[in-house]
């Protein structure tokens, strides 16, 4: 494990998750999504141990354990380590089941408490402080914060003085989609503008929660178009599912077969989510509508 320089003082780990680091003049530093609790958040504190660098801030670009987790473990080391996410991620971070209970739709269980990763957040998160769109200075540093809602509701992104972008789960790459092509979505109206938002913001470089290589700008517009329209090819397809009438479960059912969507309890439960939030997407263009028969509920497309 290295600090991997994308620009100037702009660095990042390598991991499931990748970390940012942004080391100032003074020799602190800035980690952007430290992830996962366990052995590498001690690694990351032995790489800034090397360099005498003391950690000064922690931004999480969003509220979904596998960027936040490890959190404690670095306010254990940094007594005056400042924890920072938008508002919407501090009521998920500090109250860590609200996630699974939005997930299910209800209190969480046995089978999904099971799959999901919770090294290193047992302990309840404090979040120090709230960012929002616009400025951010940080010892004298001013970064960029930027709204992308979408994959969830409190997600931002952190575009650095060196015009290095991190975006969190806004974009995954390309090799990820065999598996998650049908992207985790609460909001798909949200997601397409954060997409589109994207390409008119000036940056060099972008480093993305998942994946294994930085991207250029001049890559980053195939990677953005490749989202819009898997996102497209789903909501097409439900479009064409529901010309007969449908019930949730069965249309995801179809869904999963179709695109050979390979899923788990926790998985499962993530693909309903995001085709709840295109179901909401199609009512409020008033493509289709629903009706109730018998206690069951189901979904149609609307006759042109």
């Amino acid at each position: 494990m290295e600090l991997t320089k994308v620009n100037g003082s702009t660095f990042y780990i390598k991991g499931g998750t990748n970390t940012g680091v942004y080391i100032f003049k003074d020799n602190s530093a800035l980690i952007i999504d430290p992830g996962l609790g366990g052995l590498r958040p001690k690694k990351i504190i032995n790489i800034l141990n090397s360099q005498n660098t003391d950690l000064r801030a922690i931004i999480n670009t969003h509220e979904h354990n596998d960027h936040y987790a490890s959190c404690n473990q670095f306010k254990s080391h940094y007594k005056a380590l400042e924890i920072m996410s938008s508002e919407y991620s501090k009521a998920f971070i500090e109250n860590q089941e609200l996630f699974s209970s939005y997930i299910l739709g209800g209190k969480n269980n046995l089978f999904m408490e099971s799959r999901l990763k919770r090294k290193g957040s047992s302990e309840k998160i404090e979040i120090n402080k709230v960012v929002k769109e616009g400025i951010l200075s940080i010892n004298g540093v001013n970064f960029n914060i930027i709204d992308f809602s979408g994959h969830t509701p409190g997600c931002i992104g952190i575009l650095t003085p060196d015009n290095v972008l991190f975006v969190g789960d806004l974009l995954i790459d390309s090799d990820m989609f065999s598996k998650f092509d049908f992207l985790f979505m609460s909001d798909t109206q949200a997601y397409l503008d954060s997409l589109n938002k994207l390409r008119y913001i000036e940056y060099d470089y972008l480093v993305l929660g998942h994946g294994k290589t930085i991207i250029s700008r001049n890559d980053s517009e195939e990677l953005i178009n490749e989202h819009i329209n898997s996102i497209n090819k789903y909501i097409n397809q439900i479009l064409e599912e529901l010309k007969v009438p449908m019930g949730i479960d069965n249309l995801l059912k179809n869904i999963i077969l179709k695109n050979d969507l390979k899923n788990n309890y926790k998985e499962y439960h993530f693909f309903r989510s995001s085709l709840i939030s295109v179901i909401s997407y199609l009512a409020e263009l008033e493509k289709i509508d629903y009706t109730l028969d018998n206690g069951e509920l189901y979904y149609y497309t609307k006759r042109k």
